[in-house]
């Protein structure tokens, strides 16, 4: 989590909504990857998680068309020419910002962090609410909106 706030890609939500129709509270948890003697922990955001009788997220987002191209004829493309361009798409969706209006819908509740004089970071007994100001992976229109900006 200090990792998304020291990059700006969440933010401190503002006590009132800037629009109370749209606000969301994301579910999440944590996941942990075991490599060798090192584990990896990151946070899941769930978009398709719902209280019963209410929709998720997902499923009130528009999730726009699939612009990807078929994945065959790329491949066969990709073989014509001497040259190709590739680039490393990790932490992509974070690269595209979200309008003002919109963050709201990406809410999720938090810890306070404190670092201490050796640089690690420590959780408080405080909770925040935190607001995405990027555009998190896991939303149902991610991937169309990733394609439309390139």
């Amino acid at each position: 989590m200090q990792d998304y706030i020291d990059k700006n890609q969440v933010e401190i939500a503002p006590e009132t909504p800037v629009n109370e129709s749209r606000t969301f509270y994301l579910p999440h948890h944590v996941v942990k990857k075991q490599k060798n003697n090192n584990a990896k922990y990151r946070i899941v955001f769930d978009g398709s998680s719902h209280s019963p009788g209410y929709q998720s997220l997902n499923e009130v987002l528009e999730q726009g068309p699939n612009l990807l191209p078929e994945i065959l004829a790329t491949l066969l493309r990709f073989r014509l020419h001497k040259q190709a361009i590739i680039c490393d798409g990790s932490q992509a969706f974070l690269q595209l910002t979200l309008s003002e209006e919109d963050r709201d819908a990406t809410r999720f509740l938090w810890f306070r962090t404190e670092k201490d004089a050796d640089g690690k970071t420590h959780l408080l007994n405080d909770i925040l609410i935190y607001r995405f100001s990027r555009l998190p992976f896991g939303l149902s229109p991610s991937p169309f909106l990733l394609s439309a900006s390139l």
